[in-house]
């Protein structure tokens, strides 16, 4: 199962508020779906979320990004932006909050998501 902990963000009534000082993701473990390589929850997860941590370091947002076989983690230090990057950020993380919810959605035997202020 793929295990996917968000930190830092307030979800109510489909608005979604960055709720810290510090935002984080955390990705783990593989869906074990399919085998390796035709696994497309694997792949839809990682693509998403890579996506999403590639786009915040290529905007100067990212804080640190740790990646290794079967995890990915990223985080953001919201104090430290300015509003433009803020309000950069906010939708770099809705887009990914709505794409894994529909994956959750889609295969929930085999992706958790789990989300904290």
């Amino acid at each position: 199962m793929i295990t996917i902990t968000v930190q830092g963000i307030d979800v109510k009534n489909n608005q979604l508020c960055m709720s810290g000082s510090v935002f984080a993701v955390s990705i783990s473990g593989h869906s074990g779906q399919a085998t390796k390589g035709n696994d497309i929850v694997c792949a839809g997860v990682s693509a998403l979320s890579q996506s999403v941590a590639l786009a915040l370091e290529h905007y100067e947002i990212a804080h640190s990004i740790r990646q290794q076989e079967g995890l990915l983690e990223f985080s953001v230090n919201i104090d430290s932006l300015n509003d433009d990057k803020k309000i950069r950020c906010e939708s770099l993380v809705s887009v990914f909050i709505l794409g894994i919810h529909e994956i959750q959605e889609q295969y929930p035997d085999f992706v958790h998501v789990s989300i904290k202020e």
